[in-house]
C-alpha cells in the first residue's frame, strides 16, 4: 500500500495581476467543494485522509499562499488581499458557493473570506486557529516584544520569524521531531500521515521562509476587519492539548463571532483536523 496521499489534480492558474496561484485537488472530483487553507509553515500538499473526504463527497480544494509552495510571492500583502485570490481560483475551477475550512495560522485569511466573500463562502470551520492578537503591553515577555516589533518593525520581524525556521530548508523531517502531546505523536505514528507532513513541510518552504515569517507578523498585527461583523456559520474545533494555539484561543474566537460554535475535543491535540476529520466535513456538508 502506497505511503503517498496523492492530489487527483496539481495545478496553477495565472492571477490578473500575473501571479500564478498553485492549487490542488483531493477527494471526489464531481462532489461538493471545500477550501482548506494551510497553516504555516505549510502548503497545498497539507490534506487529511483523500479517501474520507471522497467517502463523504466532497471535493477539497488546497492552496498555497503566496510565496509558498508553487505560489508566486505577493510582498507586502495583507490578510484582506487573500480574498480577492480565491475568489479568482473558485471562478477558474468552476465553484459558484462552497465553505472554508481552516488550520491554525490559516484562521484569519478564512475569516477574510467569510466578511467580504458573503455571496461565495456558505460556512467556515476554524479548527486550531489562532485569534486576533490584543495590543501588546510593554513588559518584558518574548511573545509580547515580537508583538511589538511586528507591528513596529513589520519587515525585520519578518526576518526573524523566516531565520526561526531555516533549518526546514534543508531537513523538513525535523519538523516530525518537534515537541508534541500525546495525541499528535499518535497521529504521527501513522506513516501516510508522516509522509504527508514531511511533503507538506518541504513544498511549504521550497521557495524559502519568508511566506511563513510575513504571515507571523500579520497575525500579530490588526487583521484589518472586525470579527464581530462576519455573520457566516462558524464552527470552532479545538483540541484540549493543543500545545501550538491554546484553547484559550478558540474562547477569544467564539467570545468575538457572533454565529461561532465551540467543540473543545480533551483527547485532541493540534492534529485535531486529521484526528476528527470525518466529523468536520460532515458538519461542512450541512448548509445553513
Amino acid at each position: 500500500m502506497s505511503h503517498e496521499y496523492e492530489p487527483i489534480v496539481d495545478a496553477k492558474i495565472q492571477l490578473i495581476d500575473g501571479r500564478n496561484l498553485a492549487y490542488a485537488l483531493w477527494g471526489d472530483p464531481d462532489g461538493e467543494s471545500l477550501f482548506l487553507f494551510h497553516g504555516a509553515p505549510g502548503s497545498r500538499m497539507f490534506a487529511p485522509d483523500p479517501e474520507i473526504t471522497a467517502r463523504v463527497g466532497v471535493r477539497l480544494v488546497t492552496v498555497d499562499r503566496p510565496g509558498y509552495g508553487g505560489s508566486d510571492p505577493d510582498p507586502g500583502r495583507s490578510i484582506l488581499d487573500w480574498p480577492a485570490d480565491v475568489l479568482q481560483l473558485a471562478d477558474a475551477i468552476q465553484v459558484p458557493r462552497f465553505a472554508v475550512v481552516a488550520h491554525s495560522s490559516g484562521g484569519p485569511y478564512a475569516l477574510a473570506c467569510a466578511g467580504a466573500l458573503t455571496d461565495r463562502v456558505s460556512a467556515v470551520a476554524l479548527v486550531s486557529c489562532v485569534a486576533p492578537y490584543e495590543e501588546p503591553t510593554r513588559e518584558d515577555d518574548e511573545d509580547q516584544a515580537l508583538a511589538r516589533l511586528a507591528r513596529e518593525e513589520p519587515y525585520r520581524a519578518a526576518a526573524q520569524f523566516a531565520e526561526s525556521i531555516t533549518f526546514l530548508i534543508d531537513d523538513p523531517e525535523i519538523f516530525l521531531t518537534l515537541p508534541r502531546p500525546e495525541p499528535d505523536i499518535q497521529l504521527l505514528s501513522d506513516e501516510r500521515i508522516r509522509t504527508m507532513f514531511v511533503s507538506a513541510v518541504r513544498e511549504g518552504v521550497s521557495q524559502g521562509t519568508q511566506a511563513y515569517g510575513w504571515d507571523c507578523v500579520l497575525e500579530r498585527q490588526p487583521w484589518g476587519f472586525v470579527l464581530a461583523d462576519i455573520n457566516t456559520r462558524i464552527s470552532i474545533w479545538q483540541g484540549e492539548q493543543d500545545r501550538a494555539v491554546p484553547p484559550s484561543q478558540a474562547v477569544a474566537l467564539k467570545n468575538q463571532l457572533p454565529r461561532a460554535d465551540l467543540r473543545i475535543s480533551p483527547d485532541d491535540g493540534h492534529g485535531l483536523i486529521l484526528a476528527r476529520w470525518k466529523e468536520i466535513l460532515v458538519d461542512m456538508k450541512v448548509d445553513p
